[in-house]
């Protein structure tokens, strides 16, 4: 089994033809030819990610964030003299580990997008934008805002933040991962009473609520962990007869909770 082989194979699963002309998918860094010892998965290339890789027995990281969108100009071994995206090329390069990344093309695909239904109950209504664009519809007829929140937070270990009336009763929700962006108006002409996604500016988070669609931040990390164990279980559904992994992550942020910390 080749690195272009597990390329190859992922393709199936998440088609090329399926991602944003601006996104940079597929295999960024690495031999196309090299024999794969093992695959690690995990939800973004950072140099400590890769190192936890190849400590693995990997060298091959599938990730569903590339290392970057435009190559940089400069790589060093460190971000301070150049960038996050140079140190983890160079960091790649160094420890001989192949990058690959499925990004809006995972992000359309059928299993992402039953994802959010699996991990929380909610009955899957489908998808936000249809045909075959971004999000999903649930159902959560019976529910409160606060108790979709929690719900989700639970689901995905976070503390969401929540925008709009605790105590109003929910039927339709959607569900965009990463930045809402644009699709919380697909949500608004949906008919859906809530919005959960990573995250979205604040002047769009205002005008949904004006418009009667609550919203439930995750963070946009957090959103999107799990696609890690996506990619891990698509792949272990191939039988490569090599290892495959998913490398332990975490949000990347924090909540200072202390009442007292900020007077």
């Amino acid at each position: 089994m080749r690195v272009k082989d597990i390329e190859a194979l992922l393709y199936q699963r998440f088609p090329a033809h399926q991602a944003e002309g601006w996104d940079h998918i597929g295999l960024s860094v690495g031999d196309p030819g090299a024999k794969v010892t093992g695959i690690a998965c995990a939800l973004d290339p950072l140099p400590q990610t890769i190192k936890d890789a190849k400590d693995q027995g990997c060298n091959v990281l599938v990730t569903h964030h590339p290392a970057y969108l435009d190559a940089p100009r400069l790589i060093t071994p460190e971000a301070a003299t150049s960038s996050l995206a140079a140190q983890s090329i160079w960091c790649a390069i160094e420890h001989q580990v192949s990058l690959i990344a499925m990004h809006t093309n995972l992000d359309r695909s059928s299993a992402a997008l039953t994802l959010p239904s699996q991990l929380t109950g909610f009955p899957f209504m489908g998808r936000l934008q249809a045909p075959d664009g971004y999000g999903c519809i649930l159902d959560a007829t019976g529910f409160t805002l606060a108790q979709v929140a929690e719900r989700f937070g639970h689901a995905y270990g976070a503390i969401p933040t929540i925008y709009g009336q605790a105590d109003r009763p929910i039927a339709k929700v959607g569900f965009s991962s990463g930045s809402l962006g644009d699709i919380g108006l697909d949500a608004v002409a949906a008919g859906c009473d809530a919005v959960v996604s990573g995250e979205a500016s604040y002047h769009r988070i205002l005008d949904l609520t004006a418009r009667g669609c609550e919203v439930i931040l995750l963070g946009h990390d957090v959103s999107e962990l799990p696609y890690a164990q996506l990619l891990a279980l698509t792949l272990a559904d191939l039988s490569l007869q090599v290892p495959v992994v998913t490398l332990s992550e975490s949000a990347r942020w924090s909540l200072l909770l202390d009442s007292d910390a900020v007077g």
